[in-house]
């Protein structure tokens, strides 16, 4: 407990590891759409989704365009690029792909199929595995959208035409956040139960085992510098105290943060925005992290690389920002 204590009081101790340029791209008012998720399509080409099926391209000046699209005004979870096509998950069991090269929109809702219905269920996250095929999981739509619901959650797998889908794990007491594929080929999903997290894994995309437990809610998790890292909240409140930590160890709490929604990595520190209008730089070597200040007053939900210095910021109030960090 002791030890626990000296690091939350480091935690509150920010340090000047890089100096850096914002730039405002867009900020709207409280009542106006979030902006949930941000992929890099290209080089210098980025899409940006969220509420009411809001889909806007960015480059990496900041000039943003919109991006016509079949919109039937359901939120835009997530977007993953691969290959020629890009992949749009919503929150209630419609699935957008669009062709690059033939510059063309498909769209399918699944509601009833084999071992579940995925009626009033939202797809929450989306990863391109390593055989060819998406996974795709979540659970009912009302949880994504902060109301206290019966969690029905559920991981599944779809070809890339988007005709069939197959359920390869459920529970109803569970809320399944977000995925991640190893090199090695197995698959972590982060499960959520109203109170903490169970990191499971697959070797085979069917069967699945229980592995690490983690004290509140794993919003997302990822790899790098050869572990598994994640981050989220200390319980359902998401404006009180944020998380972060690596699998099987320790988690550092943040107190007053809020969720930390998203992460990556900058200049060899890890990034992460938040719920409490924070942008924060952790560096797990020093235990310690910086606050970026003079950004929007908004929720921030998710972060993207546009170089090693350089990234790109979306969250609530139509907010963008994009912001190149200096040593």
């Amino acid at each position: 407990m002791k030890q626990q204590i000296q690091l939350i009081i480091l935690l509150l101790f920010y340090s000047n590891i890089f100096g850096q340029n914002i730039q405002v791209v867009s900020q709207g008012i409280e009542s106006d759409s979030s902006f949930y998720h941000i992929e890099k399509i290209n080089e210098n080409e980025f899409w940006v989704a969220g509420e009411c099926g809001i889909l806007k391209k960015i480059d990496s000046l900041g000039n943003v365009s919109s991006q016509k699209f079949p919109n039937e005004g359901l939120d835009i979870l997530k977007i993953v690029k691969k290959e020629n096509y890009i992949f749009i998950i919503t929150n209630n069991a419609l699935i957008y792909r669009y062709d690059i090269q033939k510059k063309i929109f498909i769209k399918k809702i699944f509601i009833k199929k084999i071992f579940i219905n995925f009626k009033n269920k939202c797809f929450y996250d989306i990863i391109a595995l390593q055989n060819g095929k998406l996974m795709v999981c979540g659970g009912t739509t009302g949880i994504a959208n902060g109301k206290k619901k019966i969690p029905n959650g559920y991981i599944a797998i779809l070809d890339y035409d988007l005709e069939e889908i197959k359920t390869v794990w459920k529970s109803y007491r569970l809320f399944v956040w977000s995925l991640l594929e190893l090199e090695n080929g197995n698959v972590l999903a982060s499960t959520f139960n109203g109170l903490n997290t169970r990191i499971i894994r697959t070797e085979n995309y069917i069967d699945w085992e229980k592995e690490t437990k983690i004290k509140g809610l794993v919003h997302e998790i990822t790899f790098f510098d050869n572990n598994v890292w994640y981050v989220g909240a200390r319980s359902i409140h998401f404006r009180k105290n944020g998380i972060i930590g690596m699998k099987d160890k320790k988690q550092l709490v943040l107190n007053k943060m809020g969720c930390l929604w998203s992460m990556d990595v900058i200049l060899g520190k890890i990034i992460s925005v938040t719920a409490n209008c924070k942008l924060i730089i952790f560096d797990k070597n020093k235990v310690k992290i910086e606050q970026i200040k003079n950004l929007p007053p908004f929720t921030f939900y998710d972060i993207e690389k546009i170089s090693e210095s350089k990234i790109i910021i979306v969250g609530h109030g139509k907010s963008i920002c994009i912001i190149d960090f200096w040593k």
